[in-house]
């Protein structure tokens, strides 16, 4: 019993239809088929019936080869198509097989039609392989990126809810002190918990506009100290960045305790003043981030390396986790200045 084979078989001979169904026979195919000649006929056979192959005469008097390989290519599907024809020239092949043809056989040399039809039927189950492949890993990527998605929409939620029980234990503490120390937890929760909000709002999960999320948690800052902006105005100068999750973090933290210190003692008695906030590349993959104040400054036996400031500490070890060089300028103010390099994503 032969291979089973269903052909589309394009001609306006009864006779050459033989002589090629013949061949194919010879060939060991078990053929079923159906010959068209005018472009209606062959329209509805390519959306009634499933087909292996398409044989096709170059010219009949209604219908042609280039027609006919256009009506396959808009119907979406990937048919093998050969051109068999008696009067083709070789610029016309030529011109055939660039516009889609598989290959092309004179008729007087029938004897190409079977490795032919045997190379471009395999190379077609290549394809569709291929194709299902790709279809998978699509589709797997599609569910992981849900998956992600989810992932980053449940940390934010659960880091809220530590955010929220934070700030109703510190209705029963009547210490100044340990108030403070739950507010800034609570700025650090919530600066974590908006870098995996903007992540899952990102069309691109794997990093974020950091531009974007500067100004979002810094105006989070102002609400949270109560801050007049009129009195403390802000002035940044952010490029547009993208940063991975794993530079995010530690640059978001960073930025918290920072803006946090100059909010807190920076201008005592709500005495006016200004922030900066500069964020920029220095070359590729090398960023500096500087934030400054005009406040009172650092008292003048300031020790950086040895303070026992629990945000300052924490800035310099979220410094060296980015691999950083950090830099404190006590002039008119205070000024932080990192530099710190970031891997393309």
């Amino acid at each position: 019993m032969g291979t089973p084979l269903r052909v589309l078989l394009v001609e306006d001979s009864e006779d050459d239809a033989f002589l090629l169904l013949r061949e194919l026979q010879r060939g060991d195919y078990e053929v079923a088929f159906e010959r068209v000649d005018t472009p209606t006929a062959m329209k509805a056979a390519i959306a009634e019936q499933i087909w292996d192959i398409v044989i096709c005469d170059y010219s009949m008097p209604t219908f042609s080869a280039p027609a006919a390989l256009k009506q396959v290519k808009e119907s979406g599907l990937d048919l093998p198509f050969i051109i068999v024809s008696g009067t083709i020239g070789e610029d016309t092949a030529v011109a055939a097989m660039k516009a889609g043809a598989h290959d092309y056989i004179i008729k007087g040399n029938l004897a190409r039609l079977i490795p032919a039809v045997a190379r471009e039927l395999r190379e077609a189950q290549v394809r569709l392989e291929r194709k299902q492949a790709e279809e998978q890993i699509k589709a797997s990527l599609q569910e992981k990126e849900v998956l992600l998605k989810e992932i980053h929409h449940r940390v934010k939620n659960n880091l809220q809810i530590i955010s929220s029980l934070l700030n109703l234990q510190a209705e029963y503490l009547k210490d100044s002190q340990a108030l403070e120390v739950f507010k800034d937890s609570q700025n650090r929760i919530e600066t974590m918990a908006l870098i995996h909000e903007k992540l899952y709002q990102s069309q691109d999960l794997a990093k974020i506009n950091f531009a974007e999320y500067i100004q979002d948690l810094v105006t989070n800052l102002f609400y949270s100290y109560n801050v007049n902006s009129s009195a403390i105005t802000l002035k940044m100068n952010v490029e547009e960045v993208f940063l991975a999750i794993d530079a995010a973090i530690p640059c978001g933290l960073i930025i918290n305790e920072l803006i946090s210190n100059s909010l807190k003692y920076a201008f005592p008695q709500r005495k006016t003043g200004e922030i900066c906030i500069d964020f920029c590349s220095i070359e590729a993959n090398l960023f500096t981030l500087a934030v400054s104040d005009n406040g009172v400054g650092f008292a003048q036996d300031f020790d950086f390396q040895g303070t026992e400031s629990l945000g300052l500490r924490l800035v310099k070890g979220l410094t060296h986790q980015l691999q950083g060089n950090i830099d404190f300028i006590s002039y008119n103010g205070v000024k932080c200045k990192i530099i710190f390099p970031i891997k393309s994503i």
